[in-house]
């Protein structure tokens, strides 16, 4: 796509309302002949759609634009290591249809998760009546770092098989459409900043509580990933303990504060017969994990509630060490462990308060995700957003070409 006709396009993507011509003028400082040239291009490829006529302003009305959100479909993954979320979005990213699934290992490699995610697709499509030709694009966060400038995931302990797997060639293969990769607590933190763009999110950190606990740094609008592409492995900075964790080391937040850890934590005081809850979850199920603790505070039981508050403090320590050093305007808490509601953010919050300098804080909120279990399926269709919108680009004005044009009816 030329880069002007994407300029004019983005410009219609990015408005909640149509534009006129003369809007978009203002928005890419193209002139006018230029705009209408490729407000032209992207009508005959059905991107762009004449909407009613605005309101004049002396002279004739004139006609507005929109972006053709349904000239296709991308689709969001968010993986985590025991389970997945999958979206098919519109190409302004609005999930409209999405699918869990809990029958995920990822310890079993990349071939054996990346084919069952192929097939949960495959029957979403199904369901709803799509053919994958739809698909424009694909966008997916997995559970460890990643090289998002090549598409590959790098070494992790609880991730055998994945170091360097093309993941990014895979789902290219399977949907003839670009893909892009990242970690998900970055796809998480670009859902976030994108539909809560207004209230202060470009210096923001996302905080993902799940098994693992990771951040996503926003920097002056933009992702930061850092030298090699691994920044935000906020869970390995030691806070003065001595349990192992898995990555090797002694004294990490995750392994006091993930997911995990929680977990284990919670089949200890089940075992002791501190909470009677816990102890009747154990013997249900031999195992506990972290959803269990959660259901266990809507339970009202109080030695997880003590538990979980534990563990938000914990993490607020260490924000705040990362608040005093970054000055963040908002800190975000997503992943599994925010559904825990108020009991976490609060501890978290304290923490925050308590040990960051007060100027670093004047003016920060610290709050629950917006959107919710939903932030890293929506993120990873950002993600792929813009290659998705080029792609339908080329297959709908490759069709224009081929297709003869056909004489305007006399009015």
């Amino acid at each position: 796509m030329p880069r002007a006709t994407e300029q004019v396009l983005k410009a219609m993507r990015l408005s909640k309302t149509p534009v006129s011509k003369a809007e978009l003028v203002r928005r890419t400082n193209y002139n006018l002949a230029t705009v209408t040239g490729h407000v032209e291009t992207l009508l005959r490829s059905r991107l762009a759609l004449e909407a009613e006529k605005g309101l004049s302003s002396g002279g004739r009305k004139p006609q507005m634009l929109v972006f053709n959100a349904e000239a296709g479909n991308i689709v969001g993954i968010d993986l985590e290591s025991t389970h997945v979320r999958i979206g098919l979005t519109d190409l302004r990213c609005n999930v409209l249809h999405s699918v869990c699934s809990d029958d995920i290992d990822v310890a079993k490699g990349p071939i054996d998760v990346l084919e069952r995610i192929k097939e949960l697709i495959a029957g979403l499509l199904r369901d709803n009546h799509l053919k994958s030709s739809n698909i424009k694009g694909v966008g997916m966060g997995v559970p460890g770092p990643v090289k998002y400038s090549s598409g590959l995931a790098a070494s992790l302990s609880i991730m055998p098989g994945w170091d360097r797997f093309p993941i990014a060639d895979f789902w290219r293969r399977a949907f003839r459409c670009p893909c892009q990769i990242d970690n998900n607590v970055y796809t998480m933190a670009l859902g976030e900043q994108t539909v809560e763009s207004d209230v202060g999110s470009d210096n923001m950190i996302f905080v993902k509580v799940g098994n693992g606990i990771g951040a996503g740094i926003i920097c002056n609008g933009k992702p930061y990933r850092g030298a090699t592409e691994t920044a935000g492995e906020i869970g390995h900075i030691n806070i003065g303990h001595d349990t192992l964790c898995y990555c090797g080391n002694r004294g990490c937040l995750e392994a006091v504060a993930g997911g995990r850890a929680i977990a284990a934590r919670a089949e200890q005081l089940a075992r002791d017969g501190t909470s009677k809850v816990l102890a009747s979850k154990l013997s249900a199920k031999q195992q506990l994990c972290l959803a269990d603790v959660i259901q266990a505070v809507e339970d009202t039981d109080p030695t997880a509630v003590e538990l979980m508050r534990n563990c938000g403090i914990a993490i607020g320590g260490v924000l705040a060490g990362l608040v005093n050093f970054f000055n963040p305007s908002r800190i975000v808490v997503g992943g599994v462990g925010s559904q825990v509601g108020d009991v976490l953010l609060a501890s978290v919050r304290q923490a925050v308060y308590k040990n960051s300098l007060p100027l670093a804080t004047r003016d920060l909120t610290i709050q629950n995700s917006y959107l919710g279990v939903n932030a890293g399926l929506v993120g990873a269709a950002i993600l792929a957003a813009d290659e998705s919108v080029r792609h339908a680009f080329s297959i709908a004005n490759a069709q224009c070409e081929r297709e003869p044009l056909r004489p305007k009816k006399p009015s």
